[in-house]
């Protein structure tokens, strides 16, 4: 028994001998973070004039979209440029994972372009994350732009660089009045604070998931970070792994059924550290409240997840998948207050 119990204590100290080194490789392969995030860089502010590269890291687009997007920024009083791999298919993604990487990191490091701003989001962001320079970016930092599949590159980006970056308008969005008044506030004539207006869109007063309430009472503040759920969910266990602690986190979904919105909310609690979250903002999850019979309603669904967190939390804020949207800047201080359901700036976004 006695050299038994001797060959487990040797056996047990060859695996920490071994462990240790392998936890150094790790880290020297990134696989865990082992650098502080870097000081925020702000981006210098759109002015009018200003050349704005578009991107398509993930879906491709049609000559069409291209096209819209072009005419809807240039009467805005912007310059566009492109790289004619914009237009590019490979698949369902808008070229080779590395034509998207080089069409991406060649806007970075274009002195002649002022701000980027992806066309469409789609799929794609993600699996270009490991092909992107970040000391280049970091070196060249610019207004970058978009939202939905976007996201992986907003938080990846934000994370590694310091760059503020901007979960707003695509492209191919509509720049309604409330958009545009939202877009102008937070890059062109930004205010130390702002405090987001709330808006209805129009013709949704019978359908739930526009609804604006409370589900967990309270008053928080941190930097603001977040996007797509789907995107942040099949980022949790990976190097890229959204950092939640200490944040105001906002979150937005599409055409989801409840249950998948359900399951990529547990995954988050389960999977990272969302819980140590400040407080969580919820957008509009547009075309989510879908259910097959025994039917659990999305707001249910989401309180029963979301409550047991004892952070202030509250759903229907005007930014996702829908025509009014708020720019989140993605790095800022903001005071977020879940029982009056509002949202305020603390600092500008651009310098």
């Amino acid at each position: 028994m006695s050299n038994r119990r001797t060959f487990l204590k040797n056996m047990a100290a060859m695996g920490a001998l071994v462990t240790l080194p392998n936890l150094k490789v790790l880290a020297q392969e990134n696989l865990i973070s082992v650098k502080p995030k870097p000081k925020n860089i702000l981006p210098r502010r759109l002015e009018k004039g200003d050349v704005i590269g578009l991107a398509t890291p993930g879906s491709p687009i049609s000559e069409e979209q291209l096209n819209n997007a072009i005419a809807t920024l240039e009467g805005l009083g912007y310059q566009t440029y492109y790289k004619p791999s914009v237009l590019s298919e490979y698949g369902y993604f808008a070229g080779t994972d590395e034509e998207r990487a080089a069409e991406l990191m060649h806007l970075f490091n274009n002195k002649d372009v002022d701000a980027i701003m992806c066309v469409r989001g789609g799929y794609g962001s993600i699996r270009i994350l490991d092909l992107l320079d970040y000391d280049q970016i970091q070196k060249n930092p610019k207004i970058f732009i978009g939202y939905s599949d976007i996201t992986a590159l907003l938080t990846s980006i934000y994370e590694r660089t310091g760059l503020v970056c901007f979960h707003g308008p695509l492209g191919i969005s509509d720049f309604n009045d409330y958009t545009l008044k939202s877009f102008n506030r937070v890059l062109v004539n930004p205010r130390k604070r702002y405090k987001y207006p709330y808006l209805r869109e129009e013709n949704t007063s019978d359908n739930p998931e526009f609804d604006f309430y409370t589900i967990t009472e309270g008053s928080a503040e941190g930097e603001l970070i977040g996007g797509n759920l789907s995107v942040l969910a099949s980022m949790a266990g990976s190097k890229f792994e959204t950092d939640f602690e200490n944040k105001i986190v906002f979150l937005e979904e599409i055409e989801e059924k409840t249950y998948r919105v359900d399951r990529m909310l547990t995954q988050l609690v389960q999977a990272t550290n969302i819980r140590k979250a400040n407080g969580i903002v919820l957008g509009v999850f547009y075309k989510c409240n879908i259910n097959d019979k025994p039917t659990l309603t999305l707001k249910q669904a989401i309180s029963d997840i979301l409550i047991p967190l004892k952070i202030p939390v509250a759903y229907g804020f005007p930014f996702g998948h829908i025509k009014t949207k708020m720019t989140l800047p993605i790095g800022i201080n903001a005071k977020f207050n879940a029982t009056k359901r509002t949202l305020k700036l603390m600092n500008e976004a651009v310098s």
